[in-house]
């Protein structure tokens, strides 16, 4: 093969002609290289290869030759070492027109400057923790902790795991986000924003001891942070509207309570039916054998207002989540404290009696209530 390449060196003559159509030919697999590349930069190896190839060919059809060889390799190297510079400056420029358009609340021209950006650089951390926020702030909670996530493989940043915990409470994954709140805690940065963060997820799902405890740090942690200063407040005041409720019910019926609430504002409802119904049981379970002669009857009717709230509160969110007969059972129930709204309350069960398509109980109970005085 070598002596073919002399031989055919040698017959060939350099003319002008021969240097034009050579000079046509390396014009050719440059531009069609160019209009490529941008194809072909986020994808460095196959770049190389290709970059590679064509050197090959122009090689041999230039000068045939061994060394052609390593003309293919060098500018194969060289285009490598080229994009790995490059593809970063490309993704910056992305990411700054990007942030430009977050900084308008354009958030969608921000994700379509990130996507870009994100083809030449996917594992850049602030990329992704920018491409996150923007989905966050769209309410694509799916596509933000994908990339919150993406972010915390290369740096572990405070704030993305705070916005993590964001997005997890958005979706009503309760259990994520106090993980990724104590990650963002365990950091040491920023303590304060983690703090309250974990407090109001306690507040939300009634850990309100627990809650109390992370605001007061917060609090302590920077005397000037005026929203967890807030929240100690809403939390103290909490404790109070339900001290009753959670000495009478115990801890665990405050958490189920709290919690089926939390699930309905996050639009989980199969979830807040669970929690309700754990709930009105403990409240059933704790008053069925109520009545005058209890022990604990006088200071039952001292709280009567604490008690009426709550059962309240479950039994009208189980007539919407359509638990009608589990909440009939809790206003009936609550009949025995004799509350002053009483016959108000006997015609509200008659109303769920019909719902129910029970037109005798309903007549029953609507007669219960004109007796009344």
């Amino acid at each position: 093969m070598p002596k073919y390449y002399k031989e055919r060196i040698k017959r060939e003559k350099s003319t002008f002609l021969t240097r034009v159509l050579q000079g046509v030919a390396t014009s050719f697999v440059v531009g069609v290289v160019i209009i490529l590349f941008r194809s072909l930069i986020t994808s460095i190896p196959l770049a190389m290869l290709f970059i590679g190839a064509g050197s090959l060919v122009v090689s041999l059809f230039v000068r045939p030759s061994y060394k052609a060889i390593w003309h293919s390799l060098i500018c194969a190297g060289c285009c490598g070492i080229f994009l790995l510079n490059l593809t970063p400056f490309v993704a910056n420029i992305y990411l700054f027109e990007g942030y430009k358009a977050a900084v308008g609340k354009k958030w969608d021209i921000a994700i379509k400057n990130y996507k870009k950006a994100l083809r030449y650089d996917p594992r850049d951390g602030e990329l992704n923790f920018y491409a996150g926020y923007a989905y966050m702030k769209k309410k694509d909670y799916d596509k933000a902790a994908y990339h919150f996530e993406k972010s915390l493989e290369t740096k572990l940043d405070p704030s993305a795991f705070n916005n993590l915990g964001n997005v997890y409470l958005e979706e009503g994954k309760f259990g994520e986000a106090e993980e990724a709140y104590k990650n963002a805690l365990y950091t040491k940065v920023s303590r304060m924003y983690s703090l309250n963060n974990l407090g109001a997820l306690y507040q939300k799902t009634g850990r309100l001891d627990e809650s109390l405890v992370m605001f007061e740090k917060a609090v302590k942690a920077s005397p000037k942070y005026k929203i967890a200063r807030k929240n100690l407040e809403v939390v103290e005041n909490l404790k109070k509207r339900y001290g009753y409720a959670e000495k009478r019910y115990g801890k665990e019926f405050l958490r189920y309570f709290f919690t089926a609430q939390s699930y309905l504002q996050y639009r989980r409802k199969d979830e807040a039916k669970k929690f309700f119904l754990k709930a009105a049981d403990i409240l059933l379970e704790k008053d069925k054998s109520i009545n005058p002669s209890h022990p604990e009857w006088n200071d039952i009717r001292r709280n009567l207002r604490s008690i009426s709230f709550v059962y309240s509160i479950v039994g009208s969110e189980l007539v919407k989540l359509g638990e009608i007969r589990k909440a009939i059972s809790l206003y009936e129930l609550t009949l025995k404290f004799k509350p002053a709204n009483i016959k108000q309350l006997y015609r509200y069960i008659a109303s769920l009696y019909l719902k129910l398509g029970d037109r005798k109980k309903a007549s029953e109970i609507l007669r219960r209530a004109e007796s009344l005085h």
